[in-house]
């Protein structure tokens, strides 16, 4: 979207709020003129003058109504534009990032860097455009209230006019260094511990069914307990430092109420001052000071606006570096740190080629990095197929995160076409919208497939029953509505409806679903695909790839961290996992054929009641002819 028009657009309706101040602020002017002379008539019993005074009054009353009226008409319209690109500037950058491959929300969840970046795009973006036009506006109309009565308190009296702006610098100074500081920590603990707390009955409602299993609720009631007396705490500090500021403000202005008639009253004794001027001179002596001590006055407004800016400033930091390492792996090479991702030829055999890669894990707080895979280089062609398989925690996950791009840690190359390339987590990812939407994610406006295809879709997984219940368009809360082995099926869906895909990375896919679904699902991306790669626990997954990869952790050696281990492959780290290949030592870790690692490992990776059944819904499937 071209921002030209929407620049010019907010130009000109911040000219307009100018311009609508500068008018404002001359009526004000004027008007205490105009009561200085009726006042000073009717002191006279000066009747004609006295009303006339009065009709002038009303006349501008009548032409400023709708002055003030388009001036917070324009007002609101320019904080909602600034809003809106606020909130769209910082979201496009937290959700797209500045690449295909980005995955600013990921990354940023994986360092931890930025607590609560919902909160940030949506109140803080908020409250940041509230205050900082009130502020703005407020100074702007201060400024040519105080500059236009300025003149006319130093015409009449020098001495009050530098009086009043020596006493509101002086209130000024000793508000902002004794209870500036304080407010501003206080309004940074509430505003987090705010926003922890609302987390943790974020968490309490989205794993609502397992906390019932283990009838967690008095332990979360426990948890929000104490969350929320720290909360009350940090209130408590902040009410009693705000009862401090509030009582000094009351007092300075309370004690300015003798100034005027003190330094004024004398002159009129005198005559040398008509009686309309003590008027006059108290109007500008309270603009002049109310101008001059807005920074005390709107103190805890200020400090608070300051928290925001700071958590608004730390999430644009933390988005750009994260766009900024985006790039150096795509241009930098692994010699940043990272695992350099390049695209492969969608013509060429080879689908996914690893040269020379480590994968270590990612940094995080409180977090010691581990290498999780050392010196991997192999290559997978067009109609070949991966199960990687080994024990719980030994990081086959982690590495399909690798190939996925979503964990960039380690050094050399991984090489795929991330267009044609489809990665399936265990839970899938249901979407806010239609049963149409959840088919079609993450492609929502670019597909070209129709209702039937939809339909044939959900039929072939086994999940034609939906239709009987629900229709495409329907919106629910699918997450909810759906088991997890419907929502994976859901997504064998998805890749079923993609004809330019060449390569599925599947992380336990299947892992919820029955056997004769497993084989269902991948007989259908056998013959949709053809080249994908797995993890998987379950033996029978064997029938469905031409080659493996078992991951081996490695023994522990003396002087090494408790998770630190070694392995039968020989590589130069002394930490991390290895691939574990059969036979002599090879020279790097290369693809082992199916028929060859069943040799091997058959027998200890054997699971003969899961295989017959496996082997008879694959028997079921060939029957059916899919």
């Amino acid at each position: 979207v071209d921002p030209g028009p929407q620049r010019r657009k907010a130009v000109g309706l911040a000219a307009s709020v100018v311009v609508l101040l500068l008018a404002e602020a001359a009526a004000t002017l004027y008007y205490s003129g105009v009561q200085k002379d009726f006042t000073t008539a009717l002191q006279a019993k000066e009747m004609e003058r006295f009303y006339a005074g009065l009709c002038k009054t009303g006349v501008l009353i009548l032409i400023m109504c709708p002055v003030m009226a388009l001036h917070r008409y324009t007002a609101g319209n320019l904080t909602m534009a600034w809003r809106a690109f606020l909130a769209r500037r910082l979201a496009q950058a937290y959700l797209r990032g500045q690449g295909p491959d980005c995955n600013t929300f990921y990354r940023l969840k994986l360092t931890g860097d930025i607590d609560n970046p919902d909160q940030r795009i949506c109140q803080d973006v908020i409250d940041f455009v509230e205050v900082m036009f009130s502020l703005v506006s407020d100074f702007t109309a201060t400024t040519m209230s105080v500059l236009g009565f300025s003149a006319v308190l130093y015409k009449i009296s020098p001495m009050v006019c530098f009086g009043t702006v020596f006493y509101a610098v002086l209130g000024t100074f000793v508000a902002t260094l004794g209870f500036g500081p304080p407010i501003m920590r206080c309004q940074g603990a509430l505003i987090r511990q705010e926003a922890g707390l609302r987390y943790v009955l974020i968490r309490t409602r989205e794993n609502a069914e397992s906390i019932a299993f283990f009838r967690g609720g008095p332990a979360e009631w426990s948890h929000f307990e104490k969350l929320f007396g720290n909360l009350m705490e940090t209130v408590h500090r902040f009410v009693v430092i705000n009862t401090g500021i509030g009582t000094f403000n009351q007092c300075f202005h309370w004690a300015t109420f003798a100034v005027v008639p003190l330094l004024v009253g004398p002159s009129y004794a005198r005559g040398e001052v008509e009686f309309g001027t003590l008027a006059q001179v108290s109007m500008a002596f309270s603009t002049i000071l109310g101008g001059l001590t807005l920074v005390m006055t709107k103190l805890e407004t200020l400090t608070g606006f300051t928290v925001r800016v700071w958590r608004l400033y730390a999430l644009e930091l933390a988005v750009q570096r994260v766009g900024a390492q985006s790039s150096q792996r795509q241009h930098g090479g692994p010699s940043w740190g990272h695992i350099a991702a390049h695209e492969l030829s969608g013509d060429g055999p080879v689908v996914l080629r690893l040269r020379c890669m480590t994968l270590r894990t990612p940094p995080g707080p409180g977090a010691v990095q581990q290498t999780l895979v050392e010196n991997v280089s192999l290559a997978i062609s067009e109609g070949e197929s991966v199960l990687i398989a080994g024990e719980s925690g030994v990081g086959k996950s982690s590495l399909l995160r690798a190939l996925a791009g979503l964990w960039t840690d380690g050094d050399g190359h991984v090489e795929l076409s991330r267009a044609t390339c489809f990665f399936m987590p265990q839970r899938p990812y249901m979407f806010l919208g239609s049963l149409r939407e959840q088919l079609l994610y993450p492609r929502l406006g670019q597909h070209g497939a129709d209702d039937a295809e939809l339909e044939e879709a959900l039929r072939l997984v086994n999940l034609g029953y939906l239709l009987d219940q629900h229709c495409l368009g329907e919106t629910k809360e699918w997450s909810a509505l759906l088991s997890l082995g419907e929502q994976q099926r859901i997504n064998f869906a998805r890749v079923l409806l993609r004809s330019d895909l060449r390569l599925a990375l599947i992380d336990e896919g299947t892992s919820a679903c029955d056997p004769a679904n497993e084989a269902q699902l991948y007989g259908l991306l056998c013959r949709q695909l053809r080249s994908y790669v797995s993890v998987g626990h379950r033996p029978a997954l064997r029938r469905y790839h031409s080659h493996a990869l078992l991951l081996h952790r490695r023994h522990q050696h003396a002087g090494l961290d408790h998770g630190a281990t070694s392995s039968d492959v020989s590589t130069s780290s002394a930490s991390g996992f290895a691939l574990s290949l059969p036979g002599p030592r090879p020279e790097g870790p290369t693809l082992l054929c199916m028929g060859d690692f069943e040799r091997a490992h058959g027998g200890s990776w054997a699971g003969d009641g899961y295989n017959s059944c496996a082997e008879e819904a694959s028997a079921g499937l060939e029957h059916a002819g899919v």
